[in-house]
């Protein structure tokens, strides 16, 4: 059984230095890794789809593995919601989306929803972009620089 996205993620959590996680980052490497990895970095990678996690069946009953589809098959869908071109209703994406996350693992569906929102680090504290860059040279566009607003000065109030 190939081990699922998540429990790569899961892993990366459970080691103890940076170098341990890029190891596993990079040991574990696939196309559909790199693929959640991007579409929660990359700022140019948006799903035309609402944020949040939509209303679906979690069937938290059913063993990883045990699912009837999987993120490895379910992955070359994405173009979907990603195609601006595509033209297909809101509701339509909507409901294909939901169909999806129904049939996959409800950690991989959460994963997905996670990515979609680019909140991938909510839930795994160690990944973040500097990781992914560092695992993964050159994978991910560079990292926007927030502009921090100035201070304003403190003037003393006159007596």
């Amino acid at each position: 059984m190939k081990t699922s996205v998540p429990q790569v993620l899961e892993e990366v959590e459970k080691q103890q230095n940076k170098d341990g996680k890029i190891r596993v980052l990079r040991s574990y490497d696939s196309p559909v890794l790199r693929g959640m990895l991007k579409l929660n970095f990359d700022p140019t990678m948006k799903m035309d789809l609402p944020p949040g996690e939509p209303p679906f069946k979690k069937d938290t009953s059913i063993p990883e593995g045990y699912s009837e589809s999987n993120l490895y098959v379910e992955h070359r869908r994405f173009y979907i919601w990603l195609d601006p071109t595509k033209d297909l209703s809101k509701m339509r994406k909507e409901s294909l989306f939901i169909q999806m996350l129904e049939g996959m693992h409800w950690k991989e569906s959460e994963l997905v929803c996670l990515a979609k929102d680019k909140k991938i680090d909510s839930k795994y504290k160690s990944i973040t972009h500097e990781l992914v860059d560092e695992a993964f040279p050159n994978f991910l566009p560079p990292k926007p620089v927030v502009e921090k607003k100035a201070k304003k000065a403190k003037v003393p109030l006159k007596e």
